[in-house]
C-alpha cells in the first residue's frame, strides 16, 4: 500500500467512527434528553462526508453515508413519550 492508500484508509476509518457516534447521539436524543439539533447536524455532516468520500476516493464512503442516513432518520423520529401509570 502506498501513502495515499493509507491516508484514504485512515480517513474512511475516521468518518466511519464519526458516523457511528452520530448514530449513538441520535439514539441518546431519541431515548432520553439531548440536543436534537446537534444530532441532526452530525447526521447531515456524516451523509455529506460519506458521499464525498464515495464519489472522490473510495467506495467505502457509501457505508459512511448510509450510517449518516440511519442517524438522520433516528434524529428526525419523535422522541419516546414516557408512560406514567401514577
Amino acid at each position: 500500500m502506498g501513502d495515499d492508500q493509507y491516508l484514504v484508509l485512515f480517513t474512511v476509518m475516521s468518518f466511519t467512527v464519526l458516523s457511528a457516534g452520530s448514530i449513538v447521539l441520535s439514539l441518546m436524543t431519541r431515548l432520553g434528553r439531548g440536543n436534537r439539533v446537534f444530532a441532526l447536524i452530525m447526521a447531515i455532516f456524516s451523509i455529506g462526508m460519506g458521499a464525498y468520500m464515495w464519489l472522490e476516493f473510495a467506495p467505502e464512503g457509501l457505508f459512511i453515508a448510509i450510517l449518516g442516513l440511519v442517524a438522520l432518520v433516528l434524529a428526525v423520529l419523535p422522541s419516546r413519550k414516557k408512560n406514567s401509570d401514577e
